[in-house]
């Protein structure tokens, strides 16, 4: 006995006119104005009440960094 074929997917009817790379986009947008603030808002916080310690700056470097590159790698994906 033959198993059925498969059904492909059907998106919903509004999803059909939404344009997929405008729709990413504006979600990378949305991610890296967020990313932005948060850092800002860390550096702001830690400069202002840790600016004794001596892994304050380090600490931001690395994380402007680390978060640069990975979402470097992130964006990698979608090109090519």
């Amino acid at each position: 006995m033959q198993p059925e074929p498969l059904v492909p997917f059907a998106a919903p009817a509004f999803l059909q006119y939404v344009n997929v790379e405008q729709a990413v986009s504006v979600v990378f947008a949305l991610l890296f104005i967020l990313w932005a603030l948060y850092t800002l808002i860390t550096a702001y916080h830690w400069l202002r009440y840790g600016h004794r310690s001596s892994v304050a700056i380090p600490a931001l470097i690395t994380h402007v960094v680390v978060s640069g590159f990975l979402s470097l790698y992130a964006v990698s994906g979608f090109t090519g």
